[in-house]
């Protein structure tokens, strides 16, 4: 089966849900990092993965920026 690429509509559908799930993560995983805070003091492994996946994405969108330009 061949698949065939996404055309300017579907991209856009896609980066938009793309979007919308990168920021429910990040809110979920911010709350449960505040939430374990305030009842056991301490962040826990969901701030690291916070952490990890935010730095992830923001040097791949510096990687790509630089390589388009």
């Amino acid at each position: 089966m061949k698949r065939q690429r996404a055309d300017e509509m579907e991209q856009f559908k896609n980066n938009k849900s793309a979007k919308n799930t990168y920021l429910f993560f990040t809110i979920a995983l911010l709350a449960w990092s505040l939430i374990n805070v305030f009842t056991k003091g301490e962040p826990g492994w969901e701030f690291v993965i916070l952490l990890i996946g935010n730095i992830i994405f923001f040097c791949s969108r510096v990687f790509y920026k630089r390589k388009l330009q």
